[in-house]
C-alpha cells in the first residue's frame, strides 16, 4: 500500500465511525463500517490523482447504486447528478456514473487508511475521484447547466 510522507494520518486504520451523508434530493446516512464482507463489491480501476500519485488495482467497497435500495435512504427520481464531496474538494458527476461507482474501503485487500477512506472510485477522468468522502449530494441540473459549477477542485 502506498503511504504518503505528506500525510501523517495515511497509515492510520479506517475510523469505525466514518459516515457519508446523502443530501440534496436524497436523504440518509451511511456508516462505512456497517457493511459485512459479502456486501462489498470489487472493481479494478487505475487513475492519476490530483496530487500526482497514480492509484490503481483492486478496490472493494459498497456500490453507490446499492445504497438507493436501502429502506433508510430516499432519492428523488428526478436527480440527474451527484456532487461527491470531502473537506475542501468536490466533483459533480452524472447520476449514472455515480451509481456505477463504489465507496471503497479497501485497496489490494488492505483497509484504506482513515485519511483516504472511503474513496469514490469510478471510471472517471484523472482528479475526479474523491478520497475521504463525507457527502453525496444528489442534484437536478437543467439541460445545459454546467456540472463543473458545483465542483471545488482546490485549484
Amino acid at each position: 500500500m502506498e503511504v504518503s510522507d505528506r500525510d501523517p494520518d495515511a497509515s492510520a486504520p479506517v475510523a469505525a465511525s466514518v459516515e457519508v451523508e446523502l443530501s440534496g434530493l436524497a436523504d440518509g446516512v451511511v456508516a462505512c463500517d456497517e457493511f459485512d464482507d459479502g456486501a462489498l463489491e470489487s472493481v479494478a480501476e487505475e487513475f492519476l490523482c490530483a496530487s500526482g500519485e497514480r492509484w490503481g488495482g483492486a478496490w472493494r467497497g459498497v456500490a453507490v447504486g446499492s445504497l438507493l435500495d436501502r429502506p433508510d435512504v430516499t432519492v428523488a427520481p428526478d436527480a440527474t447528478h451527484v456532487r461527491v464531496a470531502a473537506d475542501g474538494y468536490a466533483v459533480c458527476v452524472p447520476l449514472k456514473t455515480a451509481l456505477d461507482a463504489v465507496l471503497a474501503v479497501e485497496r489490494g485487500g488492505d483497509p484504506l487508511p482513515a485519511a483516504r477512506a472511503p474513496r469514490f472510485v469510478a471510471p472517471v477522468d484523472a482528479g475526479r475521484t474523491v478520497k475521504r468522502v463525507r457527502e453525496l449530494r444528489f442534484l437536478r441540473l437543467a439541460p445545459g447547466e454546467d456540472p463543473q459549477e458545483y465542483e471545488d477542485l482546490g485549484y
